[in-house]
């Protein structure tokens, strides 16, 4: 999911049919469902798979990674192409990655708690969390990145319960150059989001998963 910032954003201007006569969206693009119209949000649901929901302030373009990541950049550059004159102030990045473990169904929490956080403290009172979440907060030169990893439970194939980690990666990018310089900045960002996947996946298995 990428979502970009302007205080200019309201929901209540934009229109599926607005979005195609702008060719911010393809003509041709149906939707899956109908339009999820709320008072301070807006949903379109393409059959496409790509998601666009506008709030009050952002607007955030949702796609798999794996079917859409062209879709998924191409919609969001039309975005800031067609809608130049919103002053975009913030550019933000969400990426998840589900990752199934063997064996027992809590082996998510134990992963970490065990692994992770290596200690018997958060147990209080001999009894143990029932659930376990890691967050952490990182500041690199370019931008603030946070991770956080929760354990989670998942079907297979056979319906029956297994444990996963769920990673969840948020990179943050403040827009605070000057217009022409910013627009560069935000297109530069946009097209290299395979760069923020690259450091997102070796981050969690060369740092989390490797022993």
């Amino acid at each position: 999911m990428i979502t970009l910032f302007s205080p200019h954003i309201n929901p209540h201007n934009f229109s599926i049919n607005q979005l195609q006569e702008m060719e911010v969206i393809p003509s041709h693009w149906q939707l899956s469902k109908p339009v999820l119209n709320k008072s301070q949000s807006l949903q379109f649901c393409f059959k496409s798979g790509i998601i666009i929901i506008i709030n009050v302030g952002n607007i955030s373009v949702i796609g798999k990674i794996s079917n859409n990541a062209f879709n998924l950049t191409k919609i969001v550059n039309n975005f800031v192409k067609k809608f130049y004159q919103y002053n975009w102030q913030r550019i933000q990045i969400n990426l998840r990655r589900l990752i199934s473990l063997p064996g027992d169904k809590t082996n998510g929490k134990k992963f970490i708690n065990e692994t992770l956080l290596q200690s018997k403290k958060w147990d209080i009172l001999g009894i143990k969390p029932v659930k376990a979440q890691v967050t952490l907060m990182y500041s690199f030169p370019d931008f603030p990145l946070m991770i956080n990893i929760k354990d989670v439970k998942v079907k297979d194939n056979n319906q029956k319960i297994k444990s996963a980690l769920l990673f969840k990666g948020i990179f943050n990018y403040n827009l605070t150059s000057k217009y022409n310089h910013k627009i560069k900045y935000l297109y530069s960002i946009i097209n290299n989001n395979s760069q923020n996947i690259e450091i997102f996946n070796q981050i969690i298995e060369e740092n989390f998963l490797s022993e």
